[in-house]
């Protein structure tokens, strides 16, 4: 049975007597999409003396009174005297919390049945076979309220003053006001490569923000980033280059790093060339190459890694060296769109080896499955889930 909030509401007006003509058509409506609608409401109609209690109740509720219960008392007490067979007070008195509580228990039910979740029957669950990848435009929004939808064909942006594609298609012509600022969006199973009017370049990563000027000013290069991006930052030891991202600022003059932040609690930065210094909360780090920060409940710490193992998604591969199956499993869905759901405790798993993020899931997980774990594919009121169970 359809009942939705507005028409709890007509429901209780109906009750209460107070519906308008407009509200009125619209419960006659909902009556008679169905005869399960007009059974409902006339069982709820036909218990006339719950109803009124219930009135009572609610009436007594709204009373700036605080002493609610003596006032049902006295209105019970009335409503026995105006009736036409005499009936004994005292006998009255002692089914006066009876009635009080059978009040209670109807509101209760009322509640329940008004507020409850829907069922499970009423979501729309699909089994998948597979997810192919689709071919998503990013997105790219101008300060000036433009918004363009990229070509992906076209290649990476190139922003000198201009903006424009790869193969020199011209985007947003030279403009004079150079605080113009772009914000660039990448969907799931797309990645764009920006050259930054300095000649930095930057990779971005699927389920990526990235905000930055057209014109960077005299003295400042400062560019936002919000999932993950690879950076090629232009020498110049003038005017660092900056780098916003999840609560810390990224300071570095000429090198090449990764920036991962799709996590809110813990993000990554891994140094490949060159030196960075990582500030947050008060704390400071510099890094050298093969070597990554962590920024994680505020607190910064770093280790020496093998960068190849988080900057191989350049090369649009996932790439496992002894990971384990929760991060590969982030990485995919990030790149697939997918929300992952373990259905019971999974033991610690390690992955090797690397695969073609050009592939189809289904060719991702049966290289997955070698490693004796499970996946489900559903979607859920169009919402796409991975069930991981072993």
């Amino acid at each position: 049975m359809r009942l939705t909030a507005d028409i709890k509401q007509l429901i209780i007006k109906c009750i209460n007597g107070n519906l308008s003509p407009i509200e009125k058509n619209a419960l006659t409506s909902w009556l008679a999409e169905s005869p399960e609608h007009r059974a409902y409401l006339d069982d709820l109609l036909q218990k006339e003396y719950l109803m009124r209690d219930l009135k009572q109740w609610v009436s007594l509720q709204e009373s700036e009174s605080t002493d609610w219960s003596e006032r049902l008392k006295k209105k019970t007490l009335a409503t026995i005297h105006a009736q036409d067979k005499p009936i004994y007070i005292n006998r009255i008195k002692r089914l006066i919390p009876y009635a009080a509580a059978l009040c209670c228990l109807v509101l209760a039910g009322l509640i329940y049945q008004f507020g409850r979740k829907p069922s499970a029957s009423r979501v729309n669950r699909i089994v998948l076979k597979d997810i192919e990848l689709q071919h998503n435009h990013a997105e790219i929004r101008l300060s000036n309220g433009k918004v363009i939808q990229l070509d992906n064909k076209k290649g990476a942006l190139i922003t000198s003053g201009e903006l424009k594609y790869a193969d020199g298609t011209l985007i947003q012509p030279t403009v004079s006001n150079a605080n113009l600022v772009a914000t660039v969006n990448t969907p799931a199973g797309t990645m764009l490569q920006i050259t930054l009017a300095d000649g930095s370049q930057v990779t971005l990563n699927a389920k990526t923000s990235f905000k930055y000027p057209l014109q960077f000013t005299k003295d400042q290069r400062l560019v936002e980033i919000d999932g993950e991006a690879y950076f090629r930052v232009a020498k110049n030891k003038k005017i660092p280059f900056r780098v916003k991202s999840n609560g810390q600022l990224i300071e570095v003059t000429g090198t090449e790093f990764n920036v991962n932040t799709y996590s809110a609690q813990k993000s990554s930065t891994t140094l490949v060339e060159g030196s960075i210094n990582l500030s947050a909360n008060g704390q400071q780090l510099q890094l050298k190459p093969n070597q990554q920060a962590t920024l994680s409940a505020g607190h910064l710490s770093q280790k020496n890694v093998d960068p190849h193992n988080y900057v191989a998604w350049i090369d649009n591969k996932f790439y496992f060296n002894e990971t384990d199956l929760h991060t590969a499993l982030q990485a995919i869905g990030q790149w697939y769109d997918l929300q992952i759901i373990y259905k019971n405790t999974i033991k610690d798993t390690y992955l090797y080896g690397e695969i073609q993020r050009t592939k189809s899931l289904s060719a991702v997980l049966e290289i997955l499955k070698r490693s004796n774990i499970q996946f489900e594919l559903i979607q859920e009121n169009g919402v796409r889930k991975l069930l991981v169970s072993n």
